[in-house]
């Protein structure tokens, strides 16, 4: 699960969608979980999202009676950080330390105007994911099943500022992996995309809208080496996500407009299996509160941010 760095950077397209949408597998002495649950509310008059998540059935996935050392400084990191995961981070993650240390090494212009134009739209977006996310971590409890979960709250604050240099971002990304193409083919794949009328990345309500140029024969075999992919994308489906490949593009979505707020329950795709050798570790070191209900602490948290102003 404490995988990815957190960079913004160009890459080929495969695995700009991979990061996007399917799991890189985890290899071992990482903190993993059963499932995720990501409960949001979106605010287009406050400008605001408020996140809710769920980690349910956290364990060490490397040794089957307790936490390795490894585990647990990752553990307490995410505790003093400002650092949430989406689905394991086969999404993204939000980890504010890294930005600062990424926005601190992007200070140097780019002497190749395509890169530079890329190297301001990423700091633009690292300063601002600075200074509008903030991150609280919750209480850990115990589940029906007697396995560990963990909660935490998110704001985002100014996110149409957000997604407008997240875009901008996206679309000069593309414009330096388009030059890298080795066929003409695939630099038409990137051109066409460019060229298409409509963001990248959208919030509208509580739908969320995202599209990425990606070849229609790498779309069919998505999943083809990993069973467990393929049941992840369909679970995914399932809970009314959409994924569907359109005019040489992924498009994926999630979510409903006129909804009050959107929610989405996600196992995780691991090599490892859940084992119980986090109870005594979270139980000695942060706590397991008794009769927490998770969806009682994501209704307080959407209501308190109602009653507050931007």
């Amino acid at each position: 699960m404490l995988g990815l760095g957190g960079g913004l950077h160009y890459t080929r397209p495969m695995r700009c969608f991979a990061v996007g949408f399917v799991l890189l597998l985890i290899g071992t002495g990482c903190i993993e979980f059963e499932r995720q649950t990501m409960t949001y509310e979106h605010n287009p008059g406050a400008d605001t999202l408020r996140i809710h998540q769920t980690y349910q059935g956290i364990y060490g996935a490397d040794d089957v009676t307790q936490l390795r050392e490894q585990e647990r400084v990752q553990l307490a990191e995410v505790m003093r950080g400002q650092r949430t995961f989406f689905f394991s981070n086969w999404i993204f993650e939000l980890n504010l330390g890294t930005y600062k240390d990424a926005l601190a090494n992007r200070s140097v212009p780019e002497t190749d105007s395509l890169k530079e134009a890329h190297r301001r739209a990423s700091t633009n977006l690292l300063a601002l994911l600075i200074a509008n996310v903030r991150v609280e971590n919750g209480r850990f409890f115990l589940n029906d099943q007697g396995r560990p979960c963990g909660t935490q709250r998110v704001t985002i604050r100014n996110v149409s500022r957000l997604i407008a240099a997240g875009n901008e971002l996206i679309r000069r990304s593309l414009e330096v992996e388009m030059r890298g193409q080795p066929t003409a083919e695939e630099r038409e794949l990137f051109n066409a995309s460019l060229a298409r009328p409509g963001a990248f990345l959208t919030l509208i309500g509580q739908e969320l809208r995202w599209r990425w140029p990606l070849p229609r024969a790498e779309f069919d075999k998505l999943g083809d080496d990993d069973p467990k992919v393929r049941w992840l994308i369909a679970e995914f489906l399932r809970q009314g996500g959409y994924v569907a490949h359109e005019q040489g593009e992924v498009h994926v979505r999630f979510g409903k407009p006129d909804a009050k707020r959107g929610t989405v329950t996600l196992p995780m795709v691991s090599n490892a299996s859940y084992r119980s050798n986090a109870v005594a570790h979270l139980r000695a070191t942060h706590g397991l509160a008794e009769g927490f209900v998770p969806e009682r602490d994501a209704e307080a948290f959407f209501k308190a941010g109602a009653t507050t102003r931007p």
